[in-house]
Formats: C-alpha cells, sequence, structure tokens
C-alpha cells in the first residue's frame, strides 16, 4: 500500500498537528526526501517530536522510514496530489452532473485501488475459497454491498449465511467454527453487540476478514485480513455514494479473483447465464 494513500486513509483520525503535516507531506511528496524531521518541523509549524509521532502512528519506525516510504510513493506515481481530503481538478460550472458524477466514482476506485494491494487481496480469496462457510456481516449502508457479495457467492455454489437482520447474524455467528470464515462490511464499526459476537467467533478460530475505512476500528483490530474501503472522495456531497462504490469494487474484485482459477466456478455461473436465457 502506498504510503500517501495511507496518510489520505487516515486524514479525518489525525490531531490537527497531525493533519497539518498529512498536509504539507501530500502537497509537496517531490520535496520530503530533503527534509530532516527538525526542518520539516520548522516548516509546518509543529515540533520535532510531533513528526516522529506522526511517522509511527502511521506504522513507520521513524522520520527517516518515512521519508523513504514517501520517495518510493512518489516515483511510482502517488504523487500527484489528488486525494480524499485534496479533490482531484473540479469540472467548471458548466459540466453536466453525469460527469461530475463519474469523476467522483473514478476518484473512489482509484483511491480503493491504492489502499489494497495485491498481497492482502490473494490472502482474503484464499481465506474465503478453504473456508466450508462464509458468513457475511454488514452494519448500516453497507449492507447492499453485502448482500452483493452474497448473491455473487451463491452463484458459484459456495456457502452463505447472509441476512440483514443483526440479531440473525449475531446468532448464526455462534455455529461457526474453525472451518468457517466471516466477511465483515463496515464503514462506522460502532456496535457493540456485533463486535462482542465477532470476538466469540475469534475465539472459537474463525477467520475473520474485514472491509472497513483504514482509521483505526476495534472490528478492524480482529481482522486475519484487513482489506478497506473510503467514504470520501474530493468531499462529494454525497458520502454514500462514494463509500458504496468502494465497498462493491472490492468485492466484486474479490469474486473475479475466486472465479478466475475455479473452473467448477465458471461452469456454474455459465449454467445460471443459461438457465436465466431459457426463460
Amino acid at each position: 500500500m502506498s504510503c500517501l494513500a495511507k496518510i489520505r486513509a487516515y486524514y479525518d483520525e489525525l490531531s490537527p498537528n497531525e493533519k497539518k503535516i498529512a498536509r504539507f507531506v501530500l502537497d509537496n511528496p517531490a520535496l520530503i526526501r530533503d527534509y530532516s524531521s527538525q526542518s520539516l518541523a520548522n516548516s509546518v509549524g509543529v515540533s520535532q517530536s510531533s513528526i516522529v509521532k506522526f511517522s509511527q502512528k502511521l506504522g513507520y519506525r521513524g522520520f527517516t522510514d518515512l521519508k523513504l516510504a514517501i520517495h518510493e510513493a512518489f516515483l511510482t506515481g502517488d504523487g500527484n496530489g489528488h486525494d480524499d481530503t485534496h479533490p482531484a481538478p473540479a469540472v467548471d460550472a458548466e459540466a453536466s452532473v453525469a460527469e461530475q458524477l463519474y469523476q467522483t466514482k473514478q476518484q473512489a476506485l482509484l483511491n480503493t485501488m491504492q489502499l489494497n494491494d495485491e498481497e492482502h487481496l490473494m490472502a482474503a480469496v484464499d481465506m474465503l475459497e478453504k473456508s466450508r462457510r462464509v458468513q457475511i456481516i454488514a452494519l448500516g449502508s453497507s449492507t447492499l454491498a453485502a448482500r452483493h457479495f452474497a448473491s455473487l457467492l451463491s452463484l458459484v455454489g459456495r456457502a452463505v449465511i447472509a441476512d440483514n437482520d443483526v440479531f440473525f447474524q449475531i446468532s448464526s455467528v455462534a455455529t461457526l467454527d474453525k472451518n468457517d470464515a466471516i466477511f465483515l462490511v463496515s464503514l462506522s464499526g460502532d456496535s457493540t453487540r456485533m463486535l462482542e459476537a465477532v470476538k466469540l467467533a475469534k475465539r472459537t478460530g474463525v477467520k475473520i476478514v474485514t472491509l472497513t475505512p483504514y482509521s483505526a476500528n476495534p472490528f478492524r483490530a480482529l481482522a486475519d485480513v484487513q482489506l478497506y474501503s473510503v467514504s470520501t472522495a474530493g468531499k462529494y456531497e454525497l458520502p454514500q455514494i462514494v463509500s458504496m462504490t468502494s465497498q462493491q469494487y472490492i468485492v466484486d474484485l474479490l469474486f473475479k479473483l475466486i472465479v478466475r482459477g475455479d473452473r467448477k466456478a465458471k461452469a456454474l455461473l455459465a449454467l445460471g447465464r443459461k438457465t436465466v436465457e431459457s426463460f
């Protein structure tokens, strides 16, 4: 995952001083290589210790490691300044609503791609493929992506447990064991009941894949594999559209990766299409 993508995803969780550092880094990724922690602190207007803590919050040992990661991200092309906190160039006032929506969704997809590397995606696929049953859990508006994923897996004969009712979700978690997996989709991660149910599943050896925002949340902390969605793209006025676009992209990608090397799944998809067309 690109270091700059991490910073963009984490932005809303940062303190005011950390946001100042993040903003400077995102606006000037090409220059960071030539800064020391003290010179960056002076440029941003924070203490040197704030720079070190910011680096560690992002998972780096110190500013030197962060600086190298920023430079690598810039060299690989993730340094154009377009991110969740700084919109891509806005269309002019005469642009159609359709064009604005297209650009917003395009940015959401790009941000989502940058947050999820192939290693984590394939780990999730491997875990879901090897599980006897997959229970798909969703909270709030994330139920749309969850239902979509459940329907896709059902088309290729996978054993899927999926229901929007929170009490059914909690009770069915108790039937899972080490041969099963949970795929949890959430933007908020604030359901205490569901958190306790997932903790129970974790204790019994159930594998857990989460699709949540990159910012810290209790569900992410329980996951064996963490995948990430975004909820903003250029401060679009309807963040639900952005989050749905991001979540659906990930579940569609997981499904495509699952089917890619599975002849039986491909045959079942073809049979399903043929059956529908015959009606």
